[in-house]
């Protein structure tokens, strides 16, 4: 409807008045001559809803951004529901699309009608097509870039040369609480029975928070002091998953000083959050799986370690009560032998005794028969030579005193002289007993086995002094300072030489074929 009134200004020419209706309507047909067909759009998503799988119609923003990161231009856009019904983009929405989900921060193309809705004087984008490959393509360029950066920085292997800790019972978990991947990590760890001590800290697994909160989640657990931390969500769609893509991700993983389990997705999926750390697992059942294995190992061996321990153990107790057993048979063989050297010092020491009383007492006889013939003499002489006494009594009261006197000494020198023979045979036995002890004492089998010598005794414990007590086939021992060695007789021509079948104790068993070992009793 057109309207023509007077100038303000009193002139008296026409203008038009246009209403708000005729206007949008105006910019509608303007719309719908210079838009007459859909056209393709590209942009990236902004303010897209979270709810959005919930949601009938949505609306959010495409916007274009210029050489300073900043949105420089932006346009509505409308998913109406009828029409994700009648072009089946349902599946773009709620994650069913196994490759591509519209998202947040995601560079998508699509497919509009650019309508103008005049009531209201908004214009927007009615979305009826997606090129899925777009994205995933721009996906996969900024997928590449990411990992030309890790590889030129030499971050690829960097996590996975951390030291996995040998009983990893202290797991940090990052993912969405409550969510089936934490359902089914919590039950694999709780089946297995061994003490884990999981944290949990919670974090988004999709979308723009992701990058963020699983970092601070990366960092929290390193602070807390767990042994390993463990990234898990379920599966999605590509573009779902190419969060777990990003670079500023990546390097906290990469540089983080614990090592990373990742299990983000399905068997087919491998985010460079998987790359990057230090073991990846398909699923998150096989992530707890993982970690039970490194503590059945370490279960494995310790049971290994101790099998060996007591079998040592037992081998060593066993060895000791052989070795045991042979020191207390020559200890009873030396006992026996100190016994015989003893008694025979004894009954020498009395025999010497014996033959020292008797000279004694002999001594003592012939000293009482001297006196009794020199008084028997005397008396003779006195009655042969009272005649002459009486004749010459001061004659032979001189003679008679000269005799007394020279019989006297003689008797005196008798006396001295078996004073001083009588101890010559007690010292001479008491040096004959030294050294018979001195003797005993070189003789004693354990000097000798440590100056070199050996002893050998046949099958039946008797000491081999010769090789004509041996027979081929017998099994014979070899004794030591240090250890024995038994061998078996070998046939020959009366060389008396012997394989050594089993040694015990230090290696020292063949040195008496190849050298001549010297022998305490051959």
């Amino acid at each position: 409807m057109s309207l023509w009134n007077e100038n303000p200004a009193g002139n008296n020419t026409q203008r038009q008045v246009l209403s708000v209706r005729q206007v949008n309507d105006g910019i509608s047909d303007a719309i719908d001559r210079a838009f007459p067909r859909t056209i393709w759009v590209r942009g990236e998503v902004q303010r897209f809803p979270h709810d959005a799988a919930h949601r009938k119609h949505l609306y959010f923003e495409l916007q274009e951004t210029g050489s300073s990161g900043a949105a420089e231009y932006q346009v509505a856009v409308a998913l109406m529901g009828w029409d994700r019904q009648r072009f089946s983009l349902s599946r773009y929405v709620d994650g069913t699309d196994p490759d591509f989900q519209i998202a947040n921060k995601i560079e998508v193309c699509l497919e509009c009608k650019v309508d103008f809705y005049a009531k209201f004087g908004k214009i927007s984008l009615k979305i009826v097509g997606v090129d899925k490959t777009f994205a995933l393509g721009k996906l996969e360029a900024r997928r590449r870039e990411t990992l030309a950066f890790l590889t030129e920085h030499g971050l690829l292997q960097k996590n996975a040369s951390v030291p996995m800790p040998e009983l990893p019972l202290k797991v940090g978990l990052i993912t969405s609480p409550e969510s089936a991947a934490h359902h089914d990590f919590m039950t694999g760890i709780a089946a297995s029975g061994w003490a884990f001590e999981v944290t949990l800290r919670g974090a988004k697994m999709q979308g723009e928070l992701l990058q963020a909160e699983v970092i601070k989640a990366l960092e929290a657990h390193a602070k807390a002091g767990v042994d390993v931390i463990v990234i898990t969500r379920g599966g999605g769609s590509r573009a779902d998953l190419s969060w777990f893509d990003q670079k500023d991700l990546a390097v906290a993983i990469a540089e983080c000083p614990l090592p990373v389990i990742t299990a983000i997705g399905h068997e087919i999926d491998t985010s460079i959050a998987d790359m990057v750390a230090h073991q990846s697992c398909k699923t998150p059942t096989a992530a707890a799986e993982h970690l039970v294995e490194i503590i059945d190992r370490a279960a494995r061996r310790l049971d290994d370690a101790t099998e060996q321990l007591i079998a040592r153990s037992t081998s060593l107790l066993e060895d000791a009560h052989r070795r045991l057993e042979v020191t207390e048979m020559l200890q009873g063989r030396i006992d026996r032998v100190l016994l015989k050297i003893r008694l025979n010092i004894q009954q020498s020491a009395g025999r010497l005794l014996h033959r020292v009383s008797g000279n004694i007492a002999s001594g003592r006889e012939n000293l009482g028969h001297l006196a009794s013939r020199l008084h028997t003499g005397a008396s003779r002489l006195m009655v042969l030579s009272k005649g002459q006494l009486e004749t010459a009594p001061h004659r032979l009261q001189r003679a008679a005193s000269h005799r007394l006197t020279a019989t006297g000494k003689v008797l005196d020198m008798q006396q001295e002289r078996l004073v001083r023979e009588a101890p010559r045979p007690v010292l001479s036995a008491d040096r004959k007993l030294l050294r018979l002890e001195e003797k005993t004492r070189l003789l004693d089998p354990a000097r000798l086995l440590a100056r070199g010598y050996s002893l050998t005794t046949g099958p039946n414990g008797k000491i081999i002094t010769s090789s004509g007590q041996l027979a081929p086939g017998e099994t014979i021992l070899t004794q030591f300072a240090d250890g024995h060695v038994s061998s078996i007789v070998q046939p020959g021509t009366g060389t008396g030489k012997s394989k050594p079948s089993s040694s015990k104790g230090k290696k020292r068993g063949s040195k008496q074929e190849k050298t001549g070992q010297k022998s305490l009793f051959r």
